[in-house]
């Protein structure tokens, strides 16, 4: 049995961020039913890159997914959410703060139809705030949080990290959220309202930078590959690219100046401790440098593998998905779907013994799911043509 089989999801989300959240529910078993906007669907359909004219991106986060297509903002679409919701378990959106309160189905409405829904709600800045009813994607927030002032080179501009971070993270947490708010409904039987920000979660994670704010009133901005609280911790140039390490004891950097065939920095005054060494942070790297120069990733990785110093060469995309360690832990997952075909996709990182995520189909049509949800809601064929002629679905 799927850790999740049974539990129900309405999920109105679209872009990445929610639907990343409902992708780690429907992985491990939950029904995720998609209400998509009728005729138009999720906004991540229009994402490049393309195969057949069908979007990759969407296929990449919308698996185990079903799709209704649905006008929510008529009477009937508003009538048909509130019957699925009667039996669900959770719903989980991502609209501008007010939006789902304008058609009567935010938490207090829907609460009073099914006392034990979880109301889940992602957006940009949260429910409360003066920023709450603004928009916001994931470069704005990395912006805005702080993490790009910090990312990138100190003689350059402020960079964004390249994946989309503040979607992605999100979405975990607020899935954690989800799961600690079902436990409490197994426990209780009530249901209860979340909501979760991108700001929050990228200002939550933040770390070195708020802490030498708040211990040390200083500020931290971008050090290019290096560490605020490690030397060495940085990277390297070899033969055929670059490799990186990272020492965080004076035991690891015992090991690894044997490793380098320098034993004698170990004892050195200059960085005998981390502290020293990140006061001399230009003198080390001159000392450490040459030894990458003239070996290639795979010989430094095999010197740092013995000394048992942690280390691995940056690796480009091509080279990642052909990793060894990537597919021992099956972490490309071959995707029949109905949009793009046959194609090979990120698997879920979370692995379980006993109840493991599952790949059941790929990212659904939209609305290929319609008329079999609403026969389930005890619509008959001719309500059901009815509803497709009048554009509600």
């Amino acid at each position: 049995m799927k850790i999740l089989e049974g539990v129900t999801v309405i999920d109105f989300t679209q872009a990445y961020s929610g639907p990343f959240c409902a992708m780690q529910l429907a992985d491990f078993g939950a029904r995720v039913i998609k209400v998509e906007r009728a005729g138009v669907g999720d906004q991540s359909r229009e994402w490049t890159p393309f195969r057949n004219n069908y979007s990759g991106y969407y296929s990449s986060i919308n698996r185990n997914k079903e799709s209704l297509s649905l006008d929510i903002s008529s009477e009937e679409g508003q009538k048909i959410i509130k019957t699925l919701v009667k039996d669900a378990d959770i719903v989980l959106e991502n609209f501008k703060c007010g939006t789902l309160t304008k058609m009567g189905l935010d938490y207090d409405a829907l609460k009073e139809i099914n006392p034990g829904i979880i109301f889940a709600s992602l957006s940009g800045f949260g429910q409360s705030g003066p920023f709450k009813k603004l928009a916001a994607y994931d470069n704005v927030v990395q912006s805005m949080c702080g993490i790009m002032d910090i990312t990138g080179y100190p003689d350059g501009d402020p960079c964004r990290v390249g994946p989309g971070i503040g979607d992605s993270f999100t979405g975990l947490l607020l899935c954690n959220g989800i799961l600690m708010a079902y436990l409490h409904k197994l426990k209780t039987g009530e249901g209860q309202n979340l909501n979760i920000a991108m700001l929050d979660a990228l200002f939550g994670i933040e770390e070195n930078a708020i802490l030498y704010k708040s211990v040390l009133d200083q500020n931290l901005t971008r050090m290019g590959t290096r560490n605020a609280m490690f030397a060495p911790y940085d990277v390297f140039t070899c033969t055929d690219g670059l490799y990186t390490v990272a020492v965080t004891c004076d035991e690891d950097f015992a090991r690894f100046c044997n490793a380098i065939g320098k034993p004698r920095l170990a004892g050195d005054d200059r960085f005998y401790t981390n502290a020293d060494r990140l006061a001399n942070y230009d003198a080390l790297m001159a000392e450490i440098t040459p030894f990458f120069a003239n070996k290639t990733r795979a010989e430094v990785d095999e010197i740092m593998t013995v000394a048992q110093v942690a280390g691995g060469s940056v690796q480009n995309v091509p080279e990642i998905v052909h990793d060894e360690q990537i597919n021992a832990r099956e972490m490309l997952w071959e995707i029949d779907d109905p949009g793009i075909g046959t194609h090979k996709n990120m698997a879920n990182p979370m692995k379980m013994s006993l109840t493991p995520p599952v790949l059941r189909n790929g990212a659904p049509l939209l609305g290929q799911d319609t008329d079999h949800i609403l026969e389930e809601l005890g619509y008959t064929p001719e309500q059901i043509a009815h509803l497709h002629e009048v554009g509600t679905v």
